[in-house]
């Protein structure tokens, strides 16, 4: 997209828009930073079709959960974490159709990425673990505030879609649509993919009598949330959840494994431990309801992190961008790893993350 197009769209919106950089974040929509005339600072997206999804999937569906992606869904999302769930979210100054497509205009969040922040903290050891312990306590109130009737992707006006009574359902279906797409773009031949899919459907199956909505509590669940995808303020504090465009009515699970995925394992093995303990002194300090607590709950989150690895392996099967060149790869040995093993190898991932943002291994006392 040209800059001075985008420019005049913005301003045909009613923004007076003085100039914009390009953010080079985020595979589903392109973004742009924009000064207004006045120096406020907003963001603008349009959508596009995520590069790894091109001729293999419709475009605007999401790659995460197969459900409808759109801007007026991800403007009631971020309304409903704001309004309902308490938290720190950008308000969004408007949707709109132009020439390029829907375009949503929202405020830009204070603060830097908590990636940013590790790096100017010196990767100390005690920032991190209150950051994550703040973290804690900002899911522990979405949780407690936001409870929802059923699994599946929140929609705009609020509707449930496909509206399962059991997650076992919900996420074996979510289960079968990656696994299809990996053996379309090679990831599996056909027998991997029945192992894979009677793996996971035993898993899920032995779960059911603890997924159904009313034992196990339908929450909003923003997902994917590794270290690049909110900001914090100077004192770590976060400051902005704005990638909340896949947000899902689904067991807190969902959003434990990802925090074990991307963010507790920022650093060694023996720092992982400590991390997810400050997050649940956080959690549970503003009263969070769904702290795993039973031998139930810890195999729900290695059964979604397996998911994640499937995911993973079949998204970036075939890439090669000098970064994620192997991705596929090794995501698919870790999946293969963990239905050997019923272990997730957080650290292993851990260390493809520091890879590719240059980081240390160990935190700095």
């Amino acid at each position: 997209m040209e800059p001075e197009t985008v420019l005049s769209i913005l301003r045909n919106a009613g923004y007076a828009a003085a100039s914009l950089a390009v953010i080079a974040e985020g595979s589903n929509h392109h973004v742009f930073d924009v000064t207004l005339e006045n120096g406020v600072q907003v963001i603008c997206k349009f959508a596009k079709v995520r590069e790894t999804e091109k001729g293999i999937t419709a475009a605007h569906l999401d790659t995460l959960f197969g459900g409808r992606l759109s801007l007026d869904r991800e403007s009631y999302l971020l309304g409903l974490a704001r309004d309902q769930g308490g938290l720190p979210v950008p308000e969004v100054y408007g949707t709109h159709d132009t020439p390029l497509g829907r375009m949503i205009v929202l405020e830009k969040s204070p603060g830097i990425s908590f990636t940013e922040w590790q790096a100017d903290q010196g990767y100390r050891l005690e920032p991190y673990l209150r950051s994550l312990e703040a973290l804690g306590r900002d899911f522990g109130k979405l949780h407690r505030n936001i409870r929802l009737a059923s699994f599946g992707d929140i929609l705009d006006k609020g509707v449930i879609e496909p509206c399962c009574e059991n997650f076992a359902d919900r996420f074996m279906a979510v289960t079968r649509m990656r696994i299809d797409r990996g053996v379309t773009k090679g990831t599996f031949s056909e027998a991997e993919a029945r192992r894979v899919s009677d793996f996971f459907q035993a898993k899920f199956e032995a779960l059911r009598p603890h997924l159904s909505a009313d034992v196990c509590r339908p929450v909003m669940v923003f997902t994917d949330m590794h270290g690049r995808n909110y900001f914090v303020d100077e004192a770590g504090i976060p400051s902005g959840y704005f990638d909340l465009e896949s947000a899902q009515a689904a067991p807190a699970a969902l959003e434990f494994y990802g925090f074990r995925f991307f963010l507790f394992n920022f650093f060694d093995a023996e720092t992982f431990p400590k991390a997810e303990a400050a997050f649940f002194r956080g959690y549970q300090a503003a009263g969070g309801p769904c702290a795993p607590e039973t031998p139930e709950d810890e195999a729900l989150i290695q059964l979604l992190s397996g998911c994640r690895l499937l995911e993973l392996a079949e998204s970036y099967w075939g890439v090669v961008d000098e970064i994620r060149d192997t991705w596929g790869e090794r995501m698919k040995a870790l999946l293969m790893q963990y239905m050997e093993t019923g272990e997730i190898d957080y650290p292993a991932l851990g260390q493809i993350w520091r890879e590719r943002d240059g980081q240390p291994v160990h935190p700095v006392q």
